[in-house]
This record gives C-alpha cells, structure tokens and sequence, in this order.
C-alpha cells in the first residue's frame, strides 16, 4: 500500500505537460522576431545609406556642373576686359600680333598615335580685328597673322564667317557698349569632318574709334567637354563617353548648342546657303540639323526638353533630374546656369548653360547588404 500511494502521489506531483506547451511555445515566435528585427534594422540602414550615397552623387554632380559653368564665365568675362583692352592699344600689326601672343592658355587633346591625353598652349583669340566708324576693316589678324585684303562692310557675310548683324549693331551703339556675338562655325552633319580652323565667337566693343573685335577660339568652347566630371572617368573619345554616358554640353541663351560631344548637333553656318543652319524639327532629322530646345519638336526628346524649358532654363540654380536621350537610353543630368552680367547679359545674367550627364548605372544601389555594427 505504500508503494501505491507514493506512485500516486508521483503523478499528483508531476509537470502539467499543457504548461509545458504554454511555456516553450513562444519561443521560436521570440527566435525568428529577433532576427526579423535585426534583419529590419540592416535593411533600414541599407537604405538610409544607399539614399545617402545617391544624395551625395547629386550633391558632387552639381558641384561639377557649377563648376564647369564658372570656367565657362571665367572666359568670357576675360574676353571682355581683354577687347577693351584692345581698344587702348595703336592699332598696328606688331602691337596686336603682341597682343595674340600675349593671350595664350592650354587646351586638352587625345595623341591618336597611343590615345594619351596632353594639353597644349594655343592662342584664344584667333580673330582680332579692328573696324573704322564707316564699318570697314583696318586691321585683321587671322591665327596671328595679318590679313592682306581686309573686309569692308558689304563684304562681311556669314559665307565668310563674318557677322554683319553684329558689327552693325555695335556701331548703331553708344561708346562703351559691347556685346557677345554667336558662334561662327561651319556647320557639317553627321559622318563628314568637323571644320575647326576658324571658328570662333566674337566679342565687340564700341570704342570712340570704332568697333574692336576678339574671336574666341572655338578649340576653347570645345575643351570644357573634357572636363573631368563625375563618375571622373577619363574621355579620351567623346563620342564614346557620350555613349557611355559621361559627357558635358554648352546651350547658349538662344538655346542653341554651343559645345557637344556629337559636334552635328553643335550651330554653324550652312556651307551651301551660307547662312545659318536650319535646327533640327523632328527625330528623323538627326544628324542632318543642329539641335535646338526650343526648335525640336520631335519626340525622343520633348519631356527632356520640356523640363530644360520650363525649370532648367528659368532658374539661376542647380537642376538634377533623369532624362532619356535620342536612344532611348536614361541618364541622370545635372543642369547649371553660366551667369555673366556683360553685355547683353546685364540684365538676365545668363549667358547660357552646362549640362553635365551621367549614366544612371553609377547610381545603383551597393550590390551587397551587410548589417554595420553587430
């Protein structure tokens, strides 16, 4: 009998196996919450630091862009000063040849021969001229060197790379005055050899003598599409890093392209009617036309430049924002103002803009998530 009552009182005592359940239930829910929270906070980290590095992206990219519109100024406000400069020197051949060799600053260029990258010093002005009050020439000198037959006014033709809208017009003008002319440039569309020598921008002066003239070498316009941008990859063939997506533009404030990497796309002078190039409408015309914001109304480009329209180009900040190109291929672009206040500039202070183009697979997110500091 005591054997029986002890076993009895064994199962009297024993642990209520629901107890059990009740107890040791929760734990694999405990378990799996754990690592869901950690795994929660690793993603939230992730996250936050990837958005952090696609802010920090924009931030270096606007930067550039700012930058490279400030190069952009640097030039032209030089320009200016230097054609007033110009204004108070005898106008004779040796004092201006003086004057070209004295005004002498470094381009960028690829060596075809192993694709090396060197800089070499070349004149900015490759265009100095002097016109009496009567619109004819006095003095020109042409890459430093003296032209023997100079030009009078009727002669002066776009044909010839010559503004006659320009001239006169800073001879209508007060003594003082001076203005920013538009590229002259041959135009050539795609698949024929892009004419450089001669190029130039011109600068006017109204001096009590007349009109004094400095062309910008064109070379130079050219040279801030290689500027080293971000992601700060070397463009040793522009129109490879265009397609690759790195590349830097010029629009002026007609909204034609001053500088591109995709030269058919840049305003010139159309060799056949020897008067302005007519821009380019409609997608089919590519290659055949420059390009122009305002002109286009094809549509590969139209919300592209529709926001260069209606922000870019309204604002005297930084815009970033992603857009498509001819292709169809997207790309993060960074937009910034060049401002001047010289000239005909004094009162909207732009004289253009930079647009600065990306690749959006630089702004991807980190391949690999790892939790920081566990």
């Amino acid at each position: 009998m005591k054997r029986i009552f002890k076993k009895a009182d064994f199962k009297n005592k024993g642990v209520n196996p629901w107890l059990i359940i009740l107890l040791t239930a929760p734990i694999p829910f405990i378990v799996f919450g754990y690592f869901g929270y950690r795994w929660l906070v690793a993603r939230t980290d992730f996250n936050r630091m990837a958005a952090q590095m696609v802010q920090r992206q924009n931030t270096v990219l606007a930067y550039d862009a700012m930058s490279v519109a400030k190069d952009v100024a640097h030039l032209l406000e030089g320009t200016a000063r230097d054609v007033q400069a110009l204004s108070l020197i005898t106008p004779t051949q040796n004092n201006y040849l003086k004057f070209y060799l004295s005004r002498v600053s470094q381009v960028t260029q690829t060596n075809l021969r192993d694709e090396s990258i060197e800089t070499i010093p070349l004149p900015i002005y490759n265009e100095i001229i002097y016109i009496n009050l009567q619109g004819n020439e006095v003095l020109r000198l042409k890459n430093g060197k003296e032209e023997r037959h100079t030009r009078s006014l009727s002669s002066c033709q776009q044909s010839n790379l010559c503004d006659p809208a320009l001239i006169q017009k800073a001879l209508r003008s007060p003594v003082g005055e001076l203005y920013y002319g538009s590229l002259m440039r041959w135009y050539v569309p795609e698949g024929g050899i892009e004419i450089e020598e001669g190029a130039h921008l011109p600068v006017v002066y109204r001096a009590s003598e007349g009109v004094f003239i400095l062309g910008i070498d064109y070379r130079y316009l050219k040279d801030f599409l290689l500027e080293p941008t971000f992601p700060y990859e070397r463009r040793r063939d522009l129109l490879q890093s265009y397609k690759n997506g790195n590349y830097v533009y010029l629009v002026d404030s007609n909204f034609d392209f001053l500088a591109h990497p995709k030269y058919w796309h840049v305003a010139g002078i159309d060799r056949l009617s020897g008067t302005k190039a007519v821009p380019m409408k409609t997608d089919e015309d590519e290659g055949k036309h420059p390009l122009n914001v305002i002109a286009y109304q094809g549509e590969r480009l139209r919300t592209y430049f529709e926001r260069l329209r209606t922000r870019s180009f309204l604002q005297k900040s930084v815009d970033i924002f992603e857009a498509s190109n001819l292709k169809g291929t997207t790309r993060v672009l960074s937009v910034a103002p060049v401002l001047l206040s010289k000239g005909q500039f004094q009162k909207s202070g732009v004289f253009g803009y930079i647009v600065i183009g990306c690749s959006v697979d630089y702004f991807e997110e980190p391949k690999e998530q790892y939790v920081p500091y566990y």
